[in-house]
């Protein structure tokens, strides 16, 4: 995953354009950073950061406390 990051020519998985790939892999990403399941990498956690700055990640997060 970080390979696929550093390499990816933007700030997500495909590239510059955030797609279903990065939904999926966004989650496992925040789950393994969330529970040290990754070792310390910061192109993991600026990408768990910027998924969670998407607007759809913010509503399912409200509708998962409600």
């Amino acid at each position: 995953l970080h390979a696929a990051l550093a390499g990816s020519g933007g700030d997500w998985i495909l590239g510059e354009r955030f797609s279903a790939a990065d939904v999926m892999l966004g989650t496992a990403a925040h789950w393994l950073v969330q529970f040290g399941l990754a070792p310390d990498d910061s192109v993991l956690k600026a990408y768990v950061a910027r998924c969670a700055t998407r607007p759809a990640y913010a509503r399912a997060q409200a509708f998962e406390k409600a």
